[in-house]
């Protein structure tokens, strides 16, 4: 697994954690596959975090756009484009896995090449999700995801 790369998650790891807030795989397609999904991959220590996209892009933009005003900033969603389309980075969803989790990576033009995208919102993102850690280890749950109880599901296998 690849930082700045986008993968799918097997559904064994949100059987395994239903009361975590994840979002869920969506129904599988005519092909048998979900794609749903999809994330944002950011190595650390040994760890894959791992930030869901979503094509909701207005959704987000004013749930971004009302925690801007509220407060001055929004850390939870960033957007930028993915193969040209601009999507929501949700960080709030973030999330570790261990690559026992990872089913498949995101590859465009017959499987070939990964779904990436630009250097600035790569690291704007990474930045944002090493804050996330921080702030988990100092006792403060940043992510609307239950890093807690994830963080001890991932630690016992």
């Amino acid at each position: 697994m690849i930082t700045g790369h986008f993968y799918f998650i097997k559904t064994e790891f949100y059987e395994a954690l239903p009361d975590c807030n994840l979002m869920p795989n969506k129904e599988d397609d005519s092909n048998g596959e979900h794609g749903r999904p999809c994330h944002y991959c950011f190595e650390y220590n040994g760890l894959f975090w791992m930030v869901p996209i979503s094509s909701k892009v207005e959704k987000y933009e004013k749930i971004y756009n009302h925690k801007v005003e509220k407060r001055g900033y929004c850390d939870g969603i960033r957007f930028g484009y993915v193969n040209g389309v601009k999507k929501a980075f949700l960080i709030q969803n973030c999330f570790p896995v261990t690559s026992k989790y990872i089913d498949y990576e995101y590859k465009i033009d017959h499987n070939t090449v990964a779904v990436t995208v630009n250097k600035e919102l790569t690291n704007n993102i990474n930045g944002l999700i090493r804050k996330v850690i921080r702030m988990y280890k100092k006792g403060v749950n940043v992510p609307l995801t239950n890093l807690k109880k994830i963080m001890s599901y991932i630690n016992e296998i």
